[in-house]
C-alpha cells in the first residue's frame, strides 16, 4: 500500500512539474542571452549590412559611422565626420546611403574608399528606405514630409505630405507599400506605391503598436519580416506586430528593453536571419533567434 501511494504521489508530482514548465520562447533560441555588440555610445542608431555580411551602424551626435567585421567582431571607425548621420541603408549600386541631418543632406559612401558624396542637400533627414531599383525615400520629421529621390538621378520631390511627425521608414517585402512610423503615436501608416515607384494611394493604418500610458510610442527604426509582420523599436522596447488586415495572424509580441535600458530606437535582423540586433542609445545588443522565428 505504501509503495502504491508513493508511486501515485510521484506520478502526480511529475505531472505537476510538466504542467508548470514554461512554454518555449516565441522569439529567441533556447539558452540564448543578449550579447553586447558595441557600447559607450552617445546615441547608437541606424544599422545595415553589406554584401559580405559586415555590420554597420551610426552614433548620431558623435558623427561616427562604424563597421563591425562579420568574422572577428572587431569594430572600425570608417567615418568620424558623418554630419550626424542617422538611418543608413545600402543601395543596389553597393554604396551606403545615410541621413546626415547635421549637414542637411543625404550622403553616399563608397565602401572601397569611404569617401562620401552628397546626393541631395537642403533637408534634415532622419531615416531611409531604398527600393531595389534605387529609388530612395526618407523622412524629415521637422517638416512632416517624406522625400523621394529618383533612381539614378537623385532628383528630389515630395513623396508624401503628412499632418504628423514621421520617423522610421520601411518597405513591404513586395515593395508595393511604403511604411512610415508616426513617432509620437501608435500607428504605422501605409502608402501604396505604383509601378513608377511613386506614392499613388491614400494613407491607411497598416500596423498598430503598444504604447505607454501617455500614448507616446516613440516608433522608430523598423523592418518588415518575410511573413508580413513588423519588427520595430519603440518606447516599450522591441515589438513584433501583425498587419492590421492579417487574418489568423501571430500574436503581437513586446520584448522589453533588457536590464532597464532606455527605449529601443532601432532594430534589424541579420541577413542570415539568425540574430536580432537592437539599439538602446548607449549600446547595441544582439541575441540569437529561434530557427523558425519568421514562421508565426
Amino acid at each position: 500500500m505504501l509503495l502504491r501511494s508513493f508511486l501515485l504521489y510521484l506520478a502526480s508530482a511529475l505531472l505537476a512539474s510538466a504542467a508548470a514548465a514554461p512554454p518555449p520562447d516565441r522569439v529567441f533560441a533556447a539558452g540564448s542571452e543578449w550579447e553586447v555588440v558595441s557600447s559607450g555610445h552617445r546615441f547608437a542608431e541606424g544599422m545595415a549590412w553589406d554584401a559580405d555580411g559586415h555590420f554597420y551602424f551610426t552614433d548620431v551626435p558623435a558623427n561616427q559611422l562604424f563597421k563591425v567585421d562579420r568574422v572577428s567582431g572587431s569594430k572600425t571607425l570608417v567615418d568620424g565626420a558623418t554630419g550626424r548621420a542617422n538611418g543608413i541603408a545600402f543601395g543596389p549600386d553597393g554604396r551606403l546611403y545615410g541621413c546626415a541631418s547635421g549637414d542637411r543632406c543625404i550622403y553616399a559612401w563608397d565602401p572601397k574608399s569611404w569617401q562620401k558624396t552628397k546626393v541631395t542637400d537642403g533637408t534634415a533627414s532622419n531615416d531611409i528606405a531604398i527600393l531595389r531599383d534605387g529609388t530612395i525615400f526618407y523622412t524629415e520629421p521637422g517638416t512632416k514630409l517624406v522625400w523621394r529621390l529618383a533612381a539614378g538621378t537623385f532628383a528630389r520631390e515630395v513623396g508624401v505630405t503628412l499632418s504628423w511627425e514621421p520617423n522610421g521608414i520601411a518597405l513591404a517585402r513586395d515593395e508595393k507599400t511604403l511604411l512610415v512610423a508616426e513617432f509620437n503615436a501608435d500607428t504605422i501608416h501605409g502608402f501604396a506605391l505604383g509601378a513608377d515607384a511613386k506614392v499613388n494611394g491614400a494613407d491607411r493604418a497598416a500596423y498598430k503598436l503598444g504604447v505607454p500610458s501617455d500614448g507616446v510610442g516613440r516608433l522608430d527604426g523598423m523592418m518588415t519580416l518575410t511573413d508580413g509582420r513588423l519588427l520595430i523599436g519603440t518606447a516599450l522596447g522591441t515589438q513584433i506586430a501583425p498587419a492590421i488586415t492579417a487574418v489568423g495572424s501571430a500574436p503581437h509580441v513586446v520584448i522589453p528593453s533588457p536590464q532597464g535600458r532606455a527605449r529601443n530606437n532601432y532594430v534589424r535582423l541579420s541577413p542570415d536571419r539568425t540574430w536580432i540586433y537592437t539599439a538602446y542609445a548607449a549600446d547595441l545588443l544582439r541575441r540569437r533567434l529561434r530557427a523558425d522565428f519568421e514562421k508565426p
